[in-house]
């Protein structure tokens, strides 16, 4: 039965996808020797909320299971109610008001009026940038690995880069091709493109058909906070490691891994470096990037650019005696101000609860617990892991659940998820008596 609450309906849909996907992933054909049910679930679910965390390696799977976690990362990345809507728009239905109401939630779009063209835009842009992807990548690996071997690498890293999923058939995912010029652009290309979201890539699209004139402030906002968040900690990772596991590489080299790994450590998982050779410093540099995220309406995950970039400003206006916090000259409602703290801060109590369990449980390093669980809440998918698996391969059940209700949590949203959980239907209806506290 669908409920009411379309966060609510958005849950119960991706669960149903997990489900399906852990019982697909459980068939004798799917794997070669077959899986154990919380592997496969947390397979599926890595997979489904475009995470890229494995506990079993991806060679372990047959052609069958690889399509299979291929599928549910494309249902991941769009969500189940896009794809379900794309079918029904292309052969001509139309959407009821309760379907455009959950692509609404989906997509944080602000309109209803005019979801279902917006809908239409960015799904043909997200399958243009897949081909675009997979004809680039063709060219690198077809040479490589021959012809229905290399397309067939080539499909399913586009598809994995776009949804910033990180899930790559390579047992070292792109550490062989770290100076592969053509590779690396390609992948950034991907993960930017599906992680800036696509509210900003469609005002983008009317932008440039001359359908508006100007760039909103969540456009203009997103921009700059993501080229900063692309450049900056690429310098740093590059001064950080000039020393470490950069040595000896060249600047060209040197900087061209240090972008890679700038553009794939907030939201995409990939990796051209082992990270268990990185200092402690470039590590809780990584933590902080993934915490960010990506923005929001896209592919990636985090507590998004927007929250990072709304709680920094409200911060300065704070300490300079401001009463508005604002940007570009216009104000930011004080409703997302009050939201994104709430954001923050739930993301970093769970996050906190989370690497202390793991760290005393499991009995690992509280950095490489932190940084499995900023990993697995931010939907990222990079580990500090001696082994080609994630960290979690090694943790008995326990562990491996909580970091299953991360990577779930995590893809929702942890707002929308806990609205979608907690919140009631009417609030209080009349205002308590004001208090005095000190601080």
């Amino acid at each position: 039965m669908m409920s009411k609450n379309p966060l609510r309906t958005i849950v119960i849909g991706f669960f149903t996808v997990i489900i399906l996907g852990t019982v697909l992933l459980m068939l004798p054909f799917s794997s070669k020797g077959g899986v154990s049910l919380i592997d496969a679930l947390f397979t599926a679910t890595s997979a489904v909320c475009v995470t890229g965390l494995i506990v079993v390696s991806m060679s372990h799977f047959t052609i069958f299971g690889q399509i299979v976690i291929l599928i549910l990362i494309q249902i991941g990345g769009f969500g189940y109610m896009s794809l379900t809507s794309f079918i029904l728009l292309s052969f001509k239905r139309k959407l009821t008001y309760r379907d455009k109401l959950i692509l609404k939630e989906a997509f944080n779009y602000p309109e209803m009026h005019s979801v279902v063209g917006f809908f239409k835009r960015i799904m043909i842009f997200a399958l243009l940038c897949e081909l675009l992807g997979f004809i680039l990548l063709s060219v690198v690996f077809v040479g490589r690995f021959g012809f229905s071997r290399g397309l067939y690498l080539a499909l399913f890293h586009s598809i994995s880069a776009f949804n910033n999923a990180g899930f790559s058939l390579f047992p070292n995912s792109f550490v062989a091709f770290k100076f592969n010029l053509l590779l690396n652009l390609t992948i950034m290309l991907l993960i930017v493109l599906g992680g800036i979201g696509f509210i900003v890539v469609d005002e983008c699209l009317l932008f440039f058909r001359k359908k508006i004139r100007f760039f909103s402030l969540h456009t203009k906002l997103i921009t700059i906070t993501t080229l900063i968040l692309i450049f900056l900690p690429a310098l740093l990772i590059y001064l950080l490691e000039i020393k470490g596991v950069l040595k000896g590489y060249g600047l060209f080299h040197g900087i061209l891994v240090s972008l890679f790994q700038s553009v794939t450590t907030r939201t995409a998982g990939f990796n051209t470096i082992d990270l268990s050779f990185l200092h402690n410093s470039t590590l809780f540099l990584m933590v902080v990037l993934m915490f960010i995220g990506a923005s929001p309406g896209g592919t990636g995950g985090g507590v998004k650019t927007t929250v990072a970039t709304t709680v920094t400003l409200a911060i300065y206006s704070y300490i300079r005696g401001e009463k508005e916090v604002a940007a570009f000259k216009r104000k930011i409602p004080d409703e997302v101000v009050y939201k994104s703290f709430v954001i923050v801060v739930l993301s970093f109590f769970i996050i906190s609860i989370s690497a202390f369990a793991l760290s005393d449980i499991e009995d690992v390093n509280f950095l490489s617990a932190l940084f499995e669980s900023v990993s697995a809440l931010s939907t990222v998918g990079l580990s500090v892991s001696t082994t080609n698996l994630s960290l979690s391969a090694s943790f008995d059940t326990f562990g491996k659940l909580l970091i299953i209700f991360l990577m779930f949590a995590g893809r929702i949203g942890l707002f929308s998820f806990s609205v979608a959980l907690f919140r009631k239907r009417s609030g209080r209806r009349y205002s308590l008596p004001a208090g005095r506290i000190f601080v």
